[in-house]
């Protein structure tokens, strides 16, 4: 079994791979690009939630493999993997949330955003002393989307939708089941997971009823601080030096070796849900939760 990760980025490919111990195939974007003069459609991520901003990369993988359906390699794929992950922080209303890539506005800039969250932590009445900088809880979150199939063809439906923008599937059901996902997070553990399954047509009435995508849900606790700390040069990205696991209070994720912080991550937690679902190995003995 082939299993598409939705992805250009091969460093994310090699995570997946990690994570999944070797045991089946896995192809990016990048791979199948040089297979076919048809790509696919860059996904517009124009929603304010994870599961909308997830499914318009749903919609276009299988658009690109109906497509490419007579090309041997996407004919292999069964299994296609999305993710879609953010830094959460209840009390900033679950803000960056899905917009962490771009919470200081465009273009996209990791040190403007770090330093807007470290403004929004000092003037938030819910921060909290911790030595000499303020702090508040947060969470990292990764929505881990699943589709499997035996044929394409199953599909064939898709071709009758032009959709690109995540906006297009924004709906009062999709917004709360997702609002409360995010109330399930214990905020006491170290992280944990849940597996959910919604029908396509959740998404949008027209799609059908009876095909369903599994989400698999895995967050990581912690507090994200007024400071950052980096005491790995070059080490972590994106919010990773100004957020603190519970595992360990005095040390960002941006200052404990990339072993540590895949052992602790949100996907970490995403990809032990997907593989419990799918009787992948038992649950990993060292995944805290």
């Amino acid at each position: 079994m082939t299993i598409l990760i939705f992805t250009s980025n091969s460093g994310k490919l090699v995570e997946f791979q990690k994570m999944l111990k070797n045991e089946i195939n896995l192809v990016g974007l990048k791979e199948l690009n040089e297979l076919s003069s048809n790509h696919n459609v860059e996904p517009i991520e124009n929603s304010d939630y994870f599961l909308t901003n997830a499914f318009i990369k749903v919609f276009v993988a299988l658009k690109y493999i109906y497509n490419n359906k007579n090309i041997q390699k996407f004919n292999e794929i069964k299994k296609i993997i999305i993710d879609d992950s953010g830094l959460c922080v209840p009390g900033l209303n679950y803000l960056p949330g899905v917009h962490s890539a771009n919470y200081a506005g465009y273009p996209k800039d990791d040190k403007k955003n770090k330093l807007k969250l470290a403004d929004e932590i000092l003037k938030s009445s819910k921060s909290f002393d911790y030595a000499n900088e303020k702090r508040l809880s947060a969470f990292f979150v990764c929505f881990l989307f699943e589709i499997n199939f035996n044929q394409i063809n199953d599909f064939e439906f898709i071709n009758n939708f032009d959709f690109t923008e995540a906006s297009s599937f924004v709906n009062k059901n999709l917004i709360e089941n997702e609002n409360e996902l995010l109330k399930k997070v214990d905020l006491k553990r170290v992280g944990g997971f849940h597996s959910i399954s919604l029908p396509f047509s959740m998404f949008y009435k027209e799609f059908p009823l009876d095909i369903h995508l599994n989400i698999h849900y895995g967050y990581c606790n912690g507090e994200v601080s007024s400071k950052e700390q980096n005491l790995i040069s070059g080490a972590g990205h994106g919010y990773d030096s100004q957020f603190f696991s519970l595992a360990n209070k005095d040390l960002s994720f941006a200052s404990i070796s990339m072993e540590e912080k895949n052992r602790l991550s949100h996907r970490a937690f995403a990809m032990e849900a997907f593989k419990k679902k799918n009787d992948f190995n038992k649950s990993s003995k060292n995944i805290q939760q």
